[in-house]
């Protein structure tokens, strides 16, 4: 199968924004270029490099660590703001001021410039055949593999533990999500032995080794959990909810659309896309949203609320424990997001002999590794 960043350089990602600046205002705005550098370390360093809390830094959505990438910060209250910042593997540019910050998400979208790395003859054939479909009609807006990232070495959601009040197999699941079968094998023999488990675990695992040092004091298994930041908690929601939420879409395409069925890259999961499409049913679904649990959205489309109905059923969440609260954390929320994401200027061009550059601009919250899944893999019938 094709290969994606075998160089973070293969990987480019430019976030398109639209604020009107000024000369002067209540929060900086910087133009950050990184290479190599996950978007909240950098974050993090420039809180402590400006002396400000991190929660002064804003920014409209975080970018993936292994590329290089160009994304827009807003820091407030800085008093002489410098026109350039340069730290490892990083650039900051003054770009102008503005008395708003960013909000997560309050972006045009991102363009995209990708090297992808031995593509044989049948994927190549692939991409020249989708190309001008997927242009038209897009693609399936699933959430990608980056999404599934804290589980691709664990066996269960977290909070699937969280539900059944079972802290212990919750955190066992946590700690023990390593690709480094040794290391994962070494940790679970001690596990209980706390001193022991924290000189065997990862240096560089910090929060991870917070929560070890709070069962090395002796707190329960559900206390240990809140020595992690609000922001991982949430992730386990977040993560679940995703799962959900590509199930839904994943059925709704088996069920009623021609369709190819290609690897995800997460697990044994796939991804199902529509390979036959018309201007009608385009036109019907083309702003179709689907909700993640249908409570506080209900869904408009009775297909996709009959969907979302049987998927929470099998998974046993009975309605009544949506709105249950576990580790000080909410377990659900609601809300949408487009079934379908329609890629702008959709370019393809020959490098090499197995080699491509893929170019196109994508919404916010679409993901670039869908659609070269779609492009490459998906076979049209």
């Amino acid at each position: 199968m094709f290969k994606l960043k075998k160089e973070p350089k293969d990987f480019y990602v430019k976030e398109l924004i639209n604020i009107p600046l000024k000369e002067e205002g209540t929060y900086a705005y910087y133009r950050l270029k990184k290479i190599d550098r996950n978007t909240i370390d950098v974050i993090r360093e420039l809180a402590q490099l400006f002396r400000v809390p991190v929660k002064d830094i804003t920014f409209a959505g975080l970018k993936d660590k292994n590329a290089v990438t160009e994304q827009y910060i807003a820091i407030k209250g800085l008093k002489n703001p410098p026109p350039e910042v340069v730290g490892e593997n990083y650039k900051l540019t003054l770009v102008g001021f503005s008395d708003q910050p960013l909000e997560l998400g309050k972006f045009e979208g991102n363009y995209f410039e990708i090297v992808v790395r031995e593509v044989s003859k049948a994927e190549r054939r692939r991409a020249e055949e989708n190309l001008p479909f997927i242009s038209k009609y897009g693609f399936a807006n699933y959430f990608g593999e980056q999404r599934f990232g804290s589980i691709k070495n664990a066996k269960e959601f977290i909070i699937k533990h969280l539900l059944k009040h079972d802290y212990e197999a919750a955190l066992k699941e946590y700690l023990l999500s390593y690709s480094d079968w040794k290391m994962k094998r070494t940790l679970k023999k001690l596990w209980g032995k706390w001193m022991a488990f924290l000189q065997a675990m990862p240096k560089a695992a910090t929060y991870e080794r917070k929560v070890v040092q709070e069962l090395a004091r002796g707190v329960s298994y559900k206390q240990a959990f809140m020595a992690l930041p609000k922001n991982i908690r949430l992730m386990f929601v977040f993560t679940y909810q995703s799962y959900l939420w590509n199930r839904y879409l994943h059925r709704f395409i088996t069920r009623y659309f021609p369709h190819c069925l290609v690897p995800s890259g997460i697990k044994d999961w796939t991804y199902a896309f529509y390979t036959r499409m018309n201007d009608k049913i385009f036109e019907e679904i083309k702003d179709l949203e689907i909700p993640y649990l249908g409570i506080e959205y209900p869904p408009t489309n009775s297909k996709i609320k009959r969907i979302i109905e049987e998927v929470l059923k099998e998974e046993g969440l009975d309605p009544s424990i949506l709105n249950e609260e576990r580790i000080g954390i909410k377990l659900f929320s609601d809300g949408t997001r487009k079934a379908i994401a329609l890629p702008k200027d959709l370019k393809m061009k020959r490098l090499g002999r197995s080699t491509v550059k893929v170019s196109f601009i994508l919404p916010p919250g679409s993901y670039a590794t869908v659609l070269l899944r779609k492009l490459f893999l998906c076979e049209r019938n």
